[in-house]
C-alpha cells in the first residue's frame, strides 16, 4: 500500500490529481481521470454516485486506505476521493494494486435484477 500512496504522492507533485469530491466529479465529467481512487470510509451515496459516473464513461476505481491515509499521500489533511488524470500514472497504480491485492472495478455495466432475464 505504500508503493501505491507514493506513486499517488508523486501524481500530486507532478499536477496530475484531483483532489476532493468536487474536483473529483468535475474530473469525471470533463473526461480528464484515467482512475478514480476512493477512500475505505467515504460515504455511501457519494460512493454511488462516483461509480456510476464512473460506470458510464469506462473508468476504473479502487479502494484504497481510510480519508487520512489518502490526505496524507497527497499532503493535505484528508480526502475522500481522487483521481489520477495521468494515463502513465494510473496504469502504474492499477499494476501495483493488482500485486498488492486491491480489488479493480473496471464494470461499466450493471445488470439489475428486474432486467436480468433480458440477457
Amino acid at each position: 500500500m505504500k508503493k501505491i500512496f507514493a506513486i499517488i504522492g508523486m501524481a500530486q507533485r507532478a499536477g496530475k490529481v484531483s483532489a476532493g469530491i468536487v474536483a473529483v466529479k468535475n474530473s469525471i465529467i470533463r473526461k480528464r481521470a484515467c482512475l478514480l481512487i476512493m477512500s475505505i470510509d467515504i460515504s455511501s451515496a457519494t460512493k454511488e454516485s462516483l461509480q456510476s459516473n464512473c460506470e458510464k464513461l469506462g473508468i476504473p476505481w479502487i479502494t484504497a486506505g481510510d480519508k487520512y491515509e489518502l490526505g496524507a499521500a497527497i499532503g493535505t489533511a484528508y480526502r475522500g476521493a481522487v483521481t489520477i488524470n495521468d494515463e502513465g500514472l494510473a496504469g502504474a497504480i492499477l499494476k501495483k494494486s493488482e500485486s498488492v491485492g486491491l480489488t479493480i472495478d473496471t464494470t461499466w455495466v450493471v445488470l439489475w435484477p428486474k432486467y436480468a432475464y433480458l440477457h
